[in-house]
């Protein structure tokens, strides 16, 4: 699954399929940048937490934004 990668100012730096190379793109642009899918907002560095501080709470935290919008996640 495609996510995208924005900077704070909403420009779209890039698609990802790993919830780590996002977060880690996040860590680089600092508060603000943002994690979407399908124009849904699932995670806001510095909002929602620091991505890079943990992958897994990221991680997590997508996965649940996803499952709220019945997105079927693999494995």
């Amino acid at each position: 699954m495609k996510l995208k990668v924005h900077t704070p100012s909403g420009y779209v730096i890039a698609d990802v399929y790993d919830w780590a190379a996002g977060a880690l793109l996040m860590s680089l642009y600092g508060n603000g940048s943002h994690i979407t899918y399908r124009g849904r907002e699932l995670w806001r560095e510095g909002t929602d937490g620091e991505g890079a501080e943990s992958y897994d709470i990221t991680s997590m935290q997508i996965d649940s934004r996803l499952m709220d919008m019945g997105v079927q996640l693999d494995g």
